[in-house]
């Protein structure tokens, strides 16, 4: 699969891209207000709080983007990962948009995990 090919949506289930998007969005969303509760309660160390944001925004798009890819069933999963990996990346950016490198960090694993989960989720044909 290419990268042109990658953000084709023309063969795609526009529903369930709506819906990885939309997970994406919420799961961000989630993670991030968990990890600023943690930081106002000042009971956890910043190094460790952003290693769990970092987990956290790969785990999460990566089991997304697998579900979605899996409930397709069109062969297009990384699509439906990468598109939907970008809901979690316009939350990020907005959140951490002055702090620059943790930002992109998380950028770079939220695309990481939701391509790889799309990449798990094709089907492949055995031949006998």
């Amino acid at each position: 699969m290419n990268l042109k090919s990658l953000f084709d949506v023309r063969s795609t289930n526009e529903w369930i891209l709506a819906l990885s998007v939309a997970a994406n969005l919420m799961w961000s969303l989630f993670t991030l207000l968990i990890g600023f509760y943690l930081i106002s309660g000042k009971s956890v160390a910043i190094v460790l709080l952003q290693v769990g944001l970092l987990l956290g925004m790969f785990i999460g798009p990566f089991i997304i983007g697998w579900l979605c890819g899996w409930l397709a069933f069109d062969d297009r999963g990384p699509t439906y990962g990468v598109i939907g990996a970008l809901g979690s990346v316009a939350i990020i950016l907005i959140t951490f948009l002055a702090t620059g490198g943790i930002a992109i960090l998380l950028s770079i694993a939220a695309l990481a995990g939701g391509i790889n989960g799309g990449m798990l989720s094709l089907y492949s044909v055995q031949n006998k």
